[in-house]
């Protein structure tokens, strides 16, 4: 095999190896509902704001001492153990007004503090049950078209 075939056989499997690395699974925040149905600062109430993670992958991702930040600088560090299954959902209530209800943005780092994902500024002043989605799930061109009001679908 002469040098230049030498040549683009490395670069083509380089690029293999970059196609399939771009391919790996991610964790995305794919699901916010900031501003639920009721009055959430009710006495023991039952009525609570939380935000969905998904797994786009079919392998299970390990997201014990993973964190979740606001843009009040509120954070939540996901328990040891957890885990979502591949191509599933977690999700994780929050304490009454955890989440802003207007140009909220929700930071997902993992274990050793690495950014994961984030959302685009999110504002649910509603009190309905809508929520800001991915739409489709775990959709993530980087752009604010990647979120969509809708009815909520918590764990589906």
């Amino acid at each position: 095999m002469g040098f230049r075939s030498s040549i683009i056989l490395a670069l083509l499997c380089a690029s293999i190896i970059i196609w399939l690395g771009a391919a790996q699974g991610m964790v995305f925040i794919n699901e916010v509902e900031a501003n639920p149905a009721g009055d959430e600062s009710a006495f023991k109430t039952t009525i609570t704001a939380w935000f969905e993670l998904y797994n786009n992958d079919d392998k299970d991702v390990d997201i014990g001492g993973w964190s979740i930040n606001n843009s009040v600088g509120r954070s939540m560090t996901i328990p040891q153990g957890a885990v979502i299954r591949g191509l599933d959902y977690y999700v994780m209530d929050v304490r009454p007004k955890w989440l802003a209800q207007s140009d909220e943005i929700l930071v997902l780092t993992d274990a050793s503090g690495t950014e994961v994902d984030r959302t685009a500024v999110l504002s649910d002043e509603e009190d309905n049950e809508m929520a800001w989605t991915r739409d489709p799930d775990g959709r993530d061109t980087n752009s604010t078209d990647d979120w969509k009001f809708l009815a909520s679908s918590r764990g589906f």
